[in-house]
């Protein structure tokens, strides 16, 4: 039988890279594992293990996935790690993560910064620079479309002026 990928891109399959993260059989054990594993959760549409890994000083009341179906996320490309290794307490990870809506291609280009507590990583926090969303995409979409950075919210609730 032929595992699937994972979904983020470490080229092994999703049962030995990040679904013993997101069962819980195992903890990841560095900022960027971390990432890998949230963005995997995020294109299986796993909110209870985004919520999970979220910090408790910055996590949302709740997680709306777009479960809709108009959102697919394609691929992960890690651009830079700072710090976040075992020996670690913070780290930074900036990564683009590629998607569509409805068809139409998107990056969410992200700085996330990570915080280990008891020797768990938690997201802390992400900036997304606001020069990758075109002004073109953002006069496309609708109040209650997905937001084009990428959040998974919608537009209303998350980047529309």
């Amino acid at each position: 039988m032929n595992e699937q990928q994972c979904p983020c891109g470490s080229g092994d399959s999703y049962s030995a890279c990040c679904e013993p993260y997101h069962t819980g059989s195992k903890y990841a054990n560095t900022a960027e594992a971390l990432m890998r594993s949230r963005y995997t959760a995020y294109a299986r549409g796993d909110s209870a293990y985004l919520y999970k890994t979220w910090h408790s000083r910055t996590q949302p009341k709740s997680i709306n996935l777009n479960d809709d179906g108009s959102m697919q996320w394609q691929r992960l490309e890690v651009i830079n790690t700072e710090a976040g290794q075992r020996s670690d307490d913070t780290g930074v990870v900036e990564f683009k993560a590629h998607f569509s809506v409805s068809g139409k291609p998107g990056v969410l280009h992200e700085r996330s910064e990570f915080s280990k507590e008891n020797g768990t990583w938690f997201y802390l926090d992400g900036e997304t620079p606001k020069s990758d969303i075109s002004p073109a995409q953002v006069d496309k979409t609708g109040r209650n479309d997905p937001c084009p950075c990428g959040s998974g919210n919608k537009y209303k609730k998350c980047c529309m002026p």
